[in-house]
């Protein structure tokens, strides 16, 4: 962004493209335009955050303004439509910005540049060529968390070629991210350059189809260099319909995957499958699945075999029996399984159209472990946040060394109130920062820290990858047995259900116990429904009881939604939702509760006007409690050629002893010709 006299240039560039559009082209040229469209955009801002703490208060102010013109052509072309066609864009703006924060004034000014380019040659031809590029300059203002300044330049080329035996594409792309983030006084920089090329092949036949697959990247960090990165993806998947009938699929999915740089991985599948269809009443399945991971913990390789039968009698019940083996090499030891496991489920229409539905099953499962010390290593165990609230995650495996957990962000869900992108993915985590540990009853949980500001933490949806060791016993022999039953009947107006699993490890060779879990579940909940033409509610309530060698714990929910059409313009929409869990071997109590109402108004064909409020609460005795609380109201007018977007919003979120809130209002206009 550079320095410039906003209006001057605006005006000349008004004045030029005048001109341009209203000067006829030469009769007999090659170059041949087509259609003109484009907008006059204008967005006038202004963003208040005040944050208090017991220790600081602080507040910024924030009025900013934009104006931007959208010039693009369509349907170019180069002597015929066959061999060239075009399409080209650009944009010009001015911004005027001032920041304010605890009287610390700022300003600044300068312009938002930005183009779009594509060029298509032989396009219906058997070898065609595409080209592109683009560049965009923004500022985004979110919630509670600053304005980034962001800018990205996209640019490339596809080379198709239609009539090989594997129709197949090749594509070169470069990818350029620059964004800097103010939050308050803190200031954060991104600055990413990714290169990629890629092949994709594929072609399908009247009973099969095949795919072939390579994606190179090249990431380059410029600002955190130990983040950039190198990958190769390799894929090859085939499918084939057989038999005299076409009643049995096969399935052939190859897979590699190799990284290097700050988190290294490499990974080898081979998943084989095969389905076949005896009646229209019993199938049968086999699969085998080999994974090998390596990384800095070691490397793993997991052997897996299943086959199982599906009958269905009548329209009212289906069993499906399997039978399953599993050999994992993991380093210095090995674990072999094997599994049989049967399940019934019974369907039933009953009197005054409701249903009935019943289930029961079991299964028993060998396992023998033999390790050559007494602990080993895992690597890259993915686990993802829950939402809307990232509850504690536990680990797989007990008895986990804590000191040598290390934990990676490979993976965002979406970003929270009050906080900005972090670098990556992958983006290492930081015990104490973004995360703590916690171990209860020999299983250890990673308990997320919210991200604020520009530190990343773990948020809700967010995918993390934990290398760690844990402890084992040299030799362990023990069989597992589970069995479950559930129970259900819905009436559409109102539903009941129950269920009960229940699991048992029992120790056949070896001395140590400690190893073996037992657990049992219990759940009952009922709903009640209402589906009329101007109202839809529900009403549900659950409890469940969860208790294990490990751990236990009791949980109730309340959940509820109503959808009331006040006026064929105007909806209203509200729900809410309780839980709270009780861990009654941690003297620990966790509560979530969430509450949203809506109101949706059209009065006329162009006009929007939607209102809403929220709020979100959690509650943990083992941490502080964090609440959200936020405000809309959006409007947006479309007048022929005009449109009108005026809005406000409010946000607070509150952890702990420090509040954040923040107001914003904002004005966008368009005229489009």
């Amino acid at each position: 962004m550079t320095r410039a006299r906003p209006r001057l240039r605006l005006a000349l560039l008004v004045a030029g493209a005048a001109t341009l559009l209203g000067t006829p082209a030469p009769a007999q040229q090659p170059f041949h335009l087509g259609a003109w469209d484009g907008s006059l955009d204008g967005v006038s801002s202004f963003r208040r955050t005040d944050t208090e703490s017991p220790s600081q208060r602080s507040r910024s102010d924030n009025p900013r303004s934009e104006e931007r013109l959208n010039l693009r052509n369509t349907g170019a072309y180069i002597f015929d439509p066959r061999l060239v066609t075009l399409s080209l864009g650009g944009s010009f703006g001015l911004f005027q910005d001032e920041l304010t924060v605890d009287g610390d004034n700022r300003e600044s000014s300068g312009t938002l540049l930005g183009y779009d380019a594509f060029l298509s040659l032989l396009s219906e031809q058997p070898f065609s060529l595409t080209a592109f590029a683009s560049r965009n300059e923004s500022s985004e203002s979110r919630e509670l968390s600053g304005r980034s300044e962001l800018v990205t330049e996209n640019r490339g080329a596809i080379l198709s070629a239609k009539r090989l035996y594997l129709p197949s594409t090749l594509s070169f792309r470069q990818e350029l991210q620059d964004e800097e983030s103010q939050v308050g006084s803190t200031l954060a920089r991104r600055k990413d350059e990714r290169r990629i090329v890629s092949y994709r092949g594929q072609r399908g036949w009247v009973d099969s189809d095949m795919e072939i697959f390579y994606e190179f990247v090249d990431d380059a960090d410029q600002v955190f260099p130990a983040l950039s990165f190198q990958s190769h993806e390799a894929q090859l998947n085939y499918g084939l319909d057989f038999g005299v009938e076409l009643n049995r699929h096969w399935d052939s999915r190859l897979r590699w995957f190799t990284r290097s740089g700050l988190v290294e991985s490499d990974i080898w599948t081979a998943d084989e499958s095969l389905r076949i269809d005896h009646t229209e009443r019993l199938r049968t399945d086999y699969r085998y699945l080999l994974v090998r991971t390596a990384g800095s913990a070691g490397t793993t390789t997991t052997q897996t075999a299943l086959a199982s039968l599906r009958h269905r009698l009548y329209e009212s019940l289906t069993t499906v029996a399997g039978l399953d083996a599993v050999r994992q090499d993991l380093p210095r030891g090995e674990k072999d399984s094997y599994r049989g496991r049967s399940d019934l489920t019974y369907t039933k229409t009953l009197p005054l159209g409701g249903r009935l539905t019943a289930g029961l099953g079991g299964s028993l499962q060998y396992e023998d472990d033999r390790f050559e010390t007494t602990e080993t290593s895992v690597g890259q165990e993915s686990h993802t946040a829950a939402t809307p609230v990232a509850l504690p995650i536990a680990l797989d495996n007990a008895f986990v060394i804590t000191s040598s957990v290390v934990v990676t962000k490979i993976a965002f869900g979406p970003i929270p109130l009050g906080c900005v992108a972090p670098p990556g993915p992958p983006t290492p985590l930081v015990l104490g920062q973004d995360y703590t540990l916690r171990t209860v009853n020999d299983v250890t949980e990673i308990v997320p820290i919210p991200c604020a500001g520009v530190t990343p933490g773990i948020n809700p949806g967010d995918t993390i990858a934990v290398d760690y060791r844990f402890a084992v016993t040299p030799s362990l022999t023990f069989t597992t047995t589970t069995w479950h039953a559930n129970l259900g009947v819905d009436y559409r107006w109102i539903r009941v259900f129950g269920s009960h699993e229940e699991s048992d490890q029992s120790l056949v060779a070896g001395r140590d116990s400690r190893f073996l879990s037992d657990q049992q579940s219990d759940g009952v909940g009922a709903e009640l429904r209402y589906d009329g033409a101007r109202v839809r509610a529900s009403l549900l309530g659950e409890a469940r009881r969860f208790t294990s060698t490990r751990t236990s714990y009791d949980s109730l929910r309340a959940s509820t939604f109503e959808d009331f059409t006040i006026l064929p313009s105007l909806l209203l929409r509200l729900s809410a939702d309780r839980t709270v869990t009780t861990f009654h071997d941690q003297d620990r109590e966790t509560r979530t509760q969430s509450a949203r109402a809506a109101l949706s108004y059209r009065p006329l064909p162009g006009l929007v006007v939607d209102a809403s409020v929220a709020v979100r609460r959690f509650e943990d005795t083992a941490q502080p409690t964090e609440q959200q609380t936020e405000g809309r109201l959006l409007a947006r007018w479309i007048l022929r050629k005009l449109e009108f977007a005026p809005s406000f919003e409010y946000f607070e979120r509150r952890r702990g002893e420090t509040t954040t809130t923040e107001y914003r209002a904002m004005l966008k206009t368009v005229r489009r010709f």
